[in-house]
């Protein structure tokens, strides 16, 4: 079964009610088999206009990562990074 992974590219646009990532969900990713790979506003642009954070979470596979992103544990914390960032999220396979 192939890794999934949550990749999200994003600006805060609400900084004062912001809270990263890691400081919210790390614990609760334990769960889901998922953990950091970068968690980052300091990526170097290469090409293009990338936001401002860059975020990608490993999880053994695409429906673990799935399962956390629609999980009632992850749904408080969605609800502030929608309303705290502007940006995208997307779930995808390792390539194999």
């Amino acid at each position: 079964m192939n890794r999934g992974y949550l990749i999200e590219n994003y600006t805060v646009i609400d900084k004062r009610n912001y809270i990263p990532p890691v400081k919210t969900i790390n614990e609760m990713l334990k769960k889901f088999n998922g953990k950091f790979l970068v968690a980052t506003p300091k990526a170097k642009t290469l090409l293009g206009a990338p936001l401002e954070v860059v975020i990608v979470i490993e999880f053994k596979s695409v429906d673990n990562a799935d399962e956390f992103y629609n999980s009632k544990e992850y749904e408080e914390y969605k609800k502030l990074y929608e309303n705290t960032t502007y940006g995208w999220v997307c779930i995808a396979p390792e390539y194999a």
